[in-house]
């Protein structure tokens, strides 16, 4: 990759004025404390508080599975799993145990994971007031680093667990890639290490070699501590210098050496088939040298980032708008630039896109390298330009007023990618002080000059890749034909690119504005209701929790149930459809042009009983989204070159959908749930004959025609001095004919006990069970849903310890336990428990499931509940300090009349071992329970 045009662009930039000039060197984050031990360690930590008293802690490993040799394949991962199962101040799984009594949950919140060249362990939202925990952490982190005991017994366990994360994990796409990974990475071992590993390795190796590779690569010299959240960052600092100082590096220690990726002078083709994938797809790469980890200190970075987002964006742009046109071979295509598939040491730029049949592969891959081309040979416009820099802007906009409220993971990932890459780590302040001065001063020639070294004009470091379903009567495509289509497209006539712009506003007269008859303050949950003349109702509530977001939703009239079968197809695709639609006097495309520079956006949708609209925006577009709203319900546009273009989506998509056994199970569970239900059943190749344009537009004319009867609830950080008269214009505005309420519920899930186990011949053997237990006949109440909940959350432990731990059955398991209540007075209590299982051990996985669940009802172990109490307590602190937590709590409030929060900890804290037990019994007492198991046919 020439950097030449990069210098040019810096160049530019720094003519302006000299207070202008900024610093040509990228400071680093001042908040976040970076020191490194004499033994190589290096650490770094940041004060943060937002949300309140949290705080996460990770250590990364510059070391992945291309550190294996090849006896070694799949140790890297092996290892990572071992982590968990035992160490020097954990034995067994206590570490997991004294996460759960601390309100950290295994999985989304102490978790992990090894790829090529990393390997990264968290914890995550970890409650700072809990006495002890930021020292413990810190002690679970020098476990992690140096003390894992690597118990036999241990291994032997988590021998058949790695292999059913394999199991589960294998797909048609993956499968197809692993076995190309060699020609894709010839000379080099990216090709032969798939993080995953060898099934004859992870089943058979011995104890002493994962230890050895242990000791070998995990060591200071390797190794970053990432501590960020409500800590006392003098105080970690001083405990890490005393847990981590006198750890030794090995005597003649490997050094981590970056593995290189080869040049290819001739194009490297890929073209393969699998009997489960369900579409084509073709790739056209143009490999290239990364830019140097040593100079991403340097301005110039920032700015060929800047230049390739640009490119990226702009050229993507031109693919939805192409994929548009009736005679463009493909249903969608993208491009950006990046690592070669998973190398850090080669990059590339690619061009993938999806043909709309499999013989139409070549000319997909010509018609997308065309259109590369094009902007390559003629560059872009100074209106596509203007767009970007205008988005781009409003981004970072967005960014900078929400800086004091940045949750951790934030922080971390800059930190990771600075210890891992030498990634900058300037912090918010300088980015947009920066950027915001930068941006306007790169000119267009830039980016035009970036996009021809990004494409080259020979073949020399192009890969193709081209997968496809493996059918008969299918016609694949040749590698001499792929390469023509390339090369064809090379000696294409171009022509440049006409940037198609109206220059209107979105709505050319303004609305009549309605009036605020009645606004009445709650001062439970402090917000105020808005009685509209035109029948609306609208919630206010003005939050601080994100500064830069303002959600708005909106629910009434009658939904899909209002319609017979023979609208299947139409209120099956109603929501894509009129979400590819136009509004006003823009089609899709000139409406995103339109809103170019603002960040808002709603979208109309139809549910089974209502109608629903949802929006977000930024404080300053919030005008924007609510005249999205209003046309919405009064001038949705006609768009027929974006509903094509969704047709044959539809069409790539169900043509061979039967051919997933994850789609079999999904299509078999909804029946058996449903006994049936012709409108709960998906929709098919069969159905898209039925659908119609213009009647999708009628009903949605139909259902919007009132929005008397509405109700709007609009949450965040909302400018108090203008929400008012924007209501009143756009949504006080809105059509009032007559009150259209809801329509009846048709959704019922069959009763008693019903079984549905059935084989399938499958590629790679998989098995999976479903059982859901229900209730419709217990009363509602808060503390009844907080009793499914805990319930739910000790069986998904029972599950992980008998099914994952113990038999190692399967790899990911679990229950989850949910409750409702609507308006029309439905109210449901399900328990649900998941478990893709090893095939072999069916019977035990099913017996165990449904075992726990019965046991459930007579006794429940203290100590487990006493954990689910600690998860879920922190749990409502995290969701209260969102906007959408309040959005459903004062809807369940002002809806339903049920505060699902003022009492929540209290109910929480009272539970005791037999008030679940005795609830559970209460809830299984109805007998419903449905099964559903799919197992792999010989």
């Amino acid at each position: 990759m020439k950097l030449k045009n990069l210098w040019v662009a810096a160049l530019l930039m720094l003519a302006g004025t000299a207070q202008a000039q900024p610093q040509m060197t990228i400071p680093v984050d001042k908040d976040v404390r970076i020191g490194k031990l004499s033994n190589g360690l290096t650490y770094y930590i940041r004060h943060n508080n937002w949300p309140e008293n949290r705080a996460n802690f990770y250590i990364a490993q510059k070391v992945g599975s291309i550190q294996e040799e090849e006896s070694q394949r799949g140790l890297a991962h092996f290892l990572e799993h071992m982590a968990f199962n035992g160490s020097d101040h954990f034995k067994g799984n206590n570490l997991i145990e004294w996460c759960r009594a601390n309100g950290i949950e295994f999985g989304a919140d102490l978790n992990a994971y090894t790829s090529i060249d990393q390997t990264v362990y968290n914890i995550s939202n970890v409650p700072t007031q809990r006495a002890g925990a930021i020292d413990t952490c810190l002690i679970i982190l020098r476990d992690w680093s140096t003390g894992l005991t690597l118990d036999q017994e241990e291994i032997e366990k988590e021998r058949g667990v790695i292999h059913e994360e394999w199991r589960l994990r294998t797909s048609a796409s993956s499968r197809m890639f692993e076995r190309n990974l060699p020609a894709l990475y010839p000379g080099s071992k990216y090709g032969l290490r798939y993080p995953i590993g060898l099934m004859s390795v992870v089943d058979n190796f011995k104890r002493k070699e994962l230890v050895d590779y242990y000791h070998k690569w995990y060591h200071p010299d390797h190794q970053g501590l990432i501590i960020i959240g409500n800590v006392d960052v003098d105080k970690v600092e001083a405990q890490i210098k005393k847990l981590f100082g006198d750890i030794k590096n090995p005597e003649n220690e490997a050094p981590i050496v970056d593995e290189p990726v080869p040049d290819n002078a001739e194009p490297i083709v890929i073209i393969d088939k699998d009997k489960e994938e369900q579409s084509s797809s073709v790739n056209l790469m143009f490999k290239h040298d990364v830019f140097p980890d040593s100079l991403k200190g340097n301005i110039r970075y920032l700015i060929y980032e800047y230049l390739n987002n640009a490119i990226a964006s702009m050229l993507n742009n031109r693919y939805t708008e192409a994929a548009q046109k009736a005679d463009c071979p493909f249903v969608n295509a993208y491009a950006g630039d990046g690592n070669y598939i998973f190398a850090k040491t080669k990059d590339a730029f690619s061009i993938d896109a999806s043909p709309k049949d499999i013989t139409l592969t070549a000319a997909a891959l010509k018609a997308a390298f065309i259109e590369a081309r094009r902007a390559a040979t003629f560059g872009f416009t100074a209106t596509e330009y203007a767009r970007f820099k205008q988005d781009y802007l409003s981004r970072l906009d967005k960014q900078y007023s929400n800086k004091d409220k940045r949750y951790n993971s934030q922080f971390y990932r800059e930190c990771l990618g600075h210890f891992l890459n030498n990634e900058p780590m300037p912090g918010i302040e300088y980015t947009y002080q920066t950027m915001k001065q930068i941006v306007p001063m790169i000119p267009l020639e830039a980016v035009n000059q970036q996009i021809k070294e990004l494409i080259p004009e020979n073949d020399s470091n192009m890969v193709i890749i081209n997968f496809n379903n493996e059918k008969e009567g299918n016609v694949y495509p040749t590698k001499e034909q792929l390469l023509d289509a390339v090369k064809a497209a090379r000696a294409a006539q171009i022509t440049a690119y006409v940037d198609n712009v109206k220059n209107e506003p979105l709505l050319k007269q303004l609305p009549k504005a309605g009036k605020i008859l009645k606004e009445t303050k709650s001062k439970k949950f402090n917000y105020t209701t808005l009685q509209l003349s035109n029948g609306v109702k609208v919630i206010l509530k003005k939050t601080d929790f994100k500064k830069d977001q303002v959600l708005l939703s909106g629910n009434g009239g009658s939904g899909s149930t209002t319609y017979g079968l023979k609208d299947f197809a139409n209120f099956n695709t109603f929501d894509d459809v009129i979400g590819i639609s136009g509004l006003g006097n823009f089609s899709s495309t000139e409406l995103q042009k339109a809103l170019a520079g603002k960040i808002a956006n709603a979208n109309l949708t139809m549910n089974e009983r209502k109608m629903s609209v949802d929006g977000n925006a930024t404080p300053k577009d919030v005008e924007t989204m609510l005249q999205m709203v209003y046309l919405y319900f009064t001038n949705i546009k006609k768009d027929n070159d974006a509903f094509n273009n969704l047709m044959q989506q539809y069409e790539l998509a169900l043509k061979n959908r039967e051919l997933s056994p994850e789609t079999a199970f999904s299509d078999s569970l909804s029946a058996t749930l449903y006994g049936h239900n012709p409108r709960v059943a998906p929709l098919l190749f069969k159905d898209l004959k039925n659908i119609s344009y213009d009647r999708i537009l009628q009903m949605a004319k139909e259902r919007t025609a009132s929005a008397r009867g509405w109700e709007f609830t609009i949450i965040g950080n909302y400018d108090e001095a203008t929400i008012r008269p924007l209501i009143c214009r756009y949504l006080g505005s809105l059509p009032a004919k007559t009150i259209n309420t809801a329509s009846k519920r048709n959704r019922f899930m069959v009763k008693g006990k019903v079984e549905n186990i059935f084989q399938r011949k499958m590629e790679t053997p998989k098995a999976n069970a479903y059982m859901v237990w229900h209730n419709e006949s217990l009363p509602y109440t808060l503390e009844k849903s907080i009793q499914m909940d805990m319930a739910a959350q000790v069986l998904s432990m029972l599950y992980l310890k008998e099914i994952r731990e113990e038999a190692s059955a399967a790899y990911s398991c679990g229950a989850y336990g949910g409750s409702s209540l609507a308006d029309d007075g439905y109210k449901s209590y399900q328990l649900i428990g998941v478990c893709p299982m090893k095939p072999e051990k069916k019977d035990i996985a099913l017996k165990i499931m449904t075992e726990e669940a019965d046991k459930l009802a007579n006794t429940c172990d203290a100590e487990m509940l006493g954990k689910v109490k600690a998860v879920m307590l922190k749990q409502i602190d995290d969701k209260a300090k969102t906007n959408g937590f309040w959005n459903s709590t004062i809807y369940e409030y002002d809806k339903l009349g049920i505060d699902t929060y003022t009492d929540y900890k209290k109910l929480v804290e009272a539970q005791t071992p037999q008030s679940i037990s005795a609830f559970v019994k209460a809830f299984l007492a109805t007998g419903s329970k449905i099964t559903v198991v799919m197992l792999p046919k010989e």
